[in-house]
């Protein structure tokens, strides 16, 4: 499939390492910033009928593993192989999506342990801040375990997108993504857009998601809970949006599936008539199944 690529050089920590959702919200919020609140009504409207896509972020080279049905494995040590393995080189997804799990058991990602690089973990110490005064607090300092990505990262764009996404991803990038944004945390360069093709069947039956996904649709799937922060002007109000369940990338979908915009307003909003929104899609690369 041919898609375009944004390549991510991290040049500070992260909480987490991006993933479509929060990027999308960030994203969103560039746009109100940039275009004002009536435009970003308006193309939250239309987004649903977009094919545009956006996955999350992941190591050059590197896919997730589909969630595909297992293949029954006796050997203890080869068992425990497959059941840690998260992530795939493009040709063995390109190999998983025509053959299924049993291609994995010749990959060099089970059988030598073939892994990408892993983000370095790094520990942060920090002065607790005294919430009357905003200064520090006297005896008060505790620790955040935090990751540093050692390699490029690559954001993957389908259809024709609403906005400059290019210039949306450097905001995102110079402002920083996720949490710890204001002490410098989730700082990145961009790169792009490049031109790829990603590894897919040439008869699919069914579609692999680079992102998180709603529950509907999905045939083999992970879920998990998500409790996100809101972020953007509502920052410093209730913290929370209302948690939800999704799956995880690398869910398996019988249809390409769409976008949707799941509610996720908290039981107090951060302003009045106020709309919380979490975008949830489909990013699909075609298996078998």
């Amino acid at each position: 499939m041919r898609a375009q690529a944004f390549r991510l050089r991290f040049q500070g920590p992260v909480r987490s390492l991006p993933r479509a959702p929060t990027l999308w919200g960030q994203l969103l919020w560039w746009y109100r910033y940039t275009q004002g609140r009536a435009a970003l009504e308006e193309l939250l409207e239309r987004l649903p009928t977009l094919s545009f896509r956006l996955s999350s972020a992941f190591p050059e080279g590197w896919l997730p593993r589909p969630k595909l049905p297992p293949v029954l494995v006796e050997e203890t040590e080869l068992r425990k192989a497959l059941k840690n393995l998260r992530l795939v080189r493009l040709e063995t997804f390109q190999a998983l999506a025509e053959r299924g799990e049993e291609a994995l058991l010749e990959a060099d990602e089970v059988r030598k342990g073939l892994r990408p690089p892993e983000p370095e973990r790094m520990r942060r110490l920090r002065v607790g801040v005294d919430r009357g005064t905003g200064g520090a607090r006297r005896g008060i300092l505790f620790t955040q375990d935090l990751l540093f990505p050692t390699g490029p990262y690559m954001v993957y764009a389908l259809g024709e997108p609403p906005f400059d996404l290019l210039e949306g991803l450097r905001f995102v990038g110079e402002m920083g993504y996720g949490g710890l944004a204001s002490v410098g945390a989730g700082t990145f360069q961009v790169e792009g857009p490049l031109e790829v093709d990603l590894p897919e069947a040439q008869k699919p039956t069914a579609f692999v998601s680079l992102s998180p996904g709603p529950l509907e649709g999905a045939c083999y799937y992970e879920a998990e809970l998500y409790w996100g922060r809101l972020g953007g002007g509502y920052l410093g109000s209730q913290p929370f949006k209302r948690p939800h369940l999704r799956t995880r990338e690398g869910s398996v979908y019988r249809e390409r599936g769409g976008l949707c915009l799941l509610e996720a307003t908290p039981n107090e909003p951060p302003e009045a008539g106020v709309k919380v929104v979490e975008v949830l899609q489909v990013f699909p690369l075609g298996v078998r199944v």
